[in-house]
């Protein structure tokens, strides 16, 4: 009997270690929470009063910094943005210009700059070439178009050619350039002083490319 009773006072006393360790945890647990829901809140609060003590202070009566820039010159200044031209030349060759802007040439009334210039020939054959250019000086427009700086012109049959200086007519297939060229191709590579590309007059020759003085050809075979 008391064997009995003393295993009986030692599973209660068990059950009540058990009931006691529970009871600390929960009240461990509210107290934390308990605290955190107090201590939070401050804390945000201290960081923001920070944010606003450290923030720069702004003059109301100081100027708001704004760009230098001349509007009456702009205002005043004479010139046309994405300006397109298109004409049917006399060989029967479609040509379009677009360029980013357009303005009158000061020293030149009859004249016309523009930029960023591309331009597209388009043969009855149904070929086509592609001129482009940073800057363009139109001269009696209808007449003739200088292409410059950076002057890079590719045809359909895989002709690249880059040249500093280019004049392109409007009223008929010519391009025509006196500076030095460099050109890749089917045949291989090659530098001249100049070339001229001028309307062939038929539909199995658009148009005749020829490079002259001082040619020097790299030929490729293996590009036809």
């Amino acid at each position: 009997m008391p064997r009995a009773f003393c295993m009986c006072m030692i599973a209660c006393g068990r059950e009540l270690l058990k009931v006691c360790g529970m009871i600390i945890h929960d009240n461990i647990y509210s107290r934390v929470v308990l605290w955190l829901k107090i201590l939070l809140p401050v804390l945000a609060l201290a960081i923001l009063s920070t944010m606003f003590l450290v923030a720069r202070n702004v003059d109301p009566t100081q100027e708001l910094p704004f760009a230098d820039i001349d509007m009456d010159a702009i205002a005043s200044e004479e010139r046309v943005g994405g300006p397109e031209y298109s004409a049917v030349t006399q060989d029967g060759a479609a040509i379009s210009l677009r360029a980013e802007s357009v303005r009158p040439d000061a020293r030149r009334p009859e004249s016309f700059t523009a930029q960023r210039v591309r331009a597209v020939l388009e043969f009855p054959s149904g070929d086509r070439a592609e001129i482009v250019a940073n800057a363009v000086r139109l001269n009696n427009p209808g007449e003739t178009a200088t292409f410059s700086n950076g002057v890079a012109i590719e045809t359909q049959d895989g002709y690249q050619l880059r040249t500093g200086e280019a004049v392109v007519a409007l009223d008929r297939t010519s391009v025509v350039s006196s500076s030095p060229t460099e050109a890749v191709g089917p045949i291989g590579r090659l530098r001249a002083n100049h070339f001229s590309l001028i309307g062939g007059g038929g539909q199995d020759r658009p148009y005749i490319l020829t490079f002259k003085g001082k040619v020097k050809l790299v030929y490729n075979p293996g590009n036809r």
